[in-house]
């Protein structure tokens, strides 16, 4: 084979990969993706606070680490070892949630439409406080959140 079609199919191969990439990117980010496994977080979700919200909103912890957490997290499911029912909340990185939090709760148009809330707040956060240390049911439901059963796949875990 030539040189030039060994670049070509290279060159083809690469663009495959990137679209795929591309594609599966903008599925994994949707609700439908996230409520595919965690039907459970859904309906909690959909009675809490937040219910305007998309899940990545506020369970993100960046790009590639969102890609690279996501994917071992289906190879341990499709492979038995882990249950999506029992995934860790946000509190197993309060940090990252708290960031996520202020995004919104922290813009400058809230420091202008309730300054009291926001230099509370503010000096709250400067001590070390993260949102869910005052904040740790909000979200979801937790009411609704707490009625959730394992999926008999995984009961006896």
């Amino acid at each position: 084979m030539s040189k030039f079609w060994i670049v070509l199919l290279l060159l083809l191969v690469v663009a495959v990969l990137a679209g795929a990439g591309v594609g599966g990117h903008q599925v994994s980010k949707t609700n439908t993706f996230c409520i595919a496994c965690h039907a459970y977080e859904k309906v909690a979700w959909d009675h809490g606070e937040h219910y305007h919200t998309d899940c990545i909103d506020c369970h993100t912890k960046g790009f590639v680490d969102d890609k690279i957490q996501g994917a071992r997290k289906l190879y341990l499911m499709f492979t038995g070892q882990n249950n999506p029912h029992n995934d860790p909340s946000g509190r197993s990185y309060p940090q990252i949630t708290s960031d996520n939090c202020q995004g919104c709760h922290m813009g400058p148009e809230v420091a202008e439409s309730d300054p009291v809330f926001f230099e509370e707040h503010t000096a709250f956060m400067e001590g070390g406080g993260l949102c869910l240390d005052c904040h740790a049911d909000t979200g979801h439901d937790p009411e609704l959140h707490a009625l959730k059963t394992e999926a008999p796949r995984f009961a006896g875990e």
